[in-house]
């Protein structure tokens, strides 16, 4: 397989190159585990052109600037001849590519993540000598490893900002033919239309961008679709169940107000509470159009 070789320009660049592609950052919606998407949405982004909206939280943009202290203190310990890897690699066939960190010696990559404690303790697999790294991160890797042709990763978590974590991972030809039937099957999709089913839950905000548009000139008639009139009696009870809930939590928060008076701040065994003053500001901004979603439950006529 031959992958085409390309260093982006600037972002924009590299954001156009990835547009008719399946990355390593995206592969793992294809297998139901990216934490990031779901194949559903994914699907729209590619058939409809979308621009995929990926915001990173501090956390990233903290992994970001520190990607080259972190690569280089790992190179230094290991005693690894690296290169930052500007390159981008693709093929425009399988639309397949793969953006990477580092390179080690011609035969290796590098791929950096700054993980927090508490998500490496809840994310992260340490049996004794056994290390996994979560499943959409081991997929970027072996699609990383497919795309570049190199034969093995090294995986470097620096966790909690002090200390280094090493996963070394070998080409996993199973898995590299996974992602290629997956990446196969999910283009034919593509080309062929067939949108995938949704997860209502998972796809709830991305379903509503999708439909954010309504034409006022537009009336559906409803009569006789059970399917629609359920879900307006189970969206109902679902608003009146949070008001339910909203109401119970004012009042336990009622309650703490009159224990705790007008302390700032509240330690206690096993707990504490924020209570400090927000002062006054002016807050100028301008509200951006959203869709208007509101259902009505009919009353049943009562005959006299």
């Amino acid at each position: 397989m031959s992958f085409q070789t390309l260093i982006p320009k600037d972002k924009q660049h590299w954001l156009e190159l990835r547009k008719p592609l399946v990355t390593s950052t995206e592969v793992a919606a294809l297998f139901g585990c990216s934490p990031w998407m779901t194949s559903f949405e994914l699907w729209h982004i590619k058939h409809d052109k979308l621009p995929a909206e990926f915001k990173e939280n501090e956390r990233m943009v903290w992994g970001t600037r520190l990607e080259k202290s972190i690569a280089e203190g790992v190179a230094e310990d290991e005693k690894f001849k690296i290169r930052k890897m500007d390159e981008f690699m693709f093929d425009l066939g399988k639309r397949l590519g793969s953006s990477f960190d580092y390179a080690i010696d011609d035969d290796g990559l590098l791929e950096i993540k700054n993980v927090d404690s508490l998500v490496f303790k809840d994310g992260w697999i340490v049996d004794g000598d056994n290390l996994e790294a979560p499943v959409y991160i081991e997929i970027q890797v072996q699609n990383e490893l497919l795309v570049s042709g190199r034969r093995y990763a090294k995986i470097a978590a620096l966790v909690g900002g002090n200390r280094v974590v090493l996963i070394h991972r070998d080409r996993d030809e199973k898995v590299i033919s996974a992602i290629n039937t997956r990446v196969q099957q999910f283009w034919e999709t593509v080309d062929n239309n067939i949108e995938p089913e949704p997860d209502f839950k998972r796809d709830a905000a991305f379903i509503s961008k999708l439909y954010k548009y309504a034409d006022p000139s537009k009336i559906l008639d409803a009569t006789g679709n059970e399917l629609i009139k359920k879900l307006v009696v189970n969206y109902n009870k679902a608003g009146d169940a949070i008001k339910e809930l909203e109401e119970e939590k004012d009042g336990y928060k009622a309650q703490l107000l009159t224990l705790i008076g007008d302390a700032a701040k509240v330690q206690g065994d096993g707990f504490s509470i924020s209570a400090g003053l927000i002062g006054p500001a002016p807050i100028n901004y301008i509200r951006k159009g959203y869709r208007d979603f509101r259902t009505y439950i009919k009353k049943a006529k009562v005959i006299k």
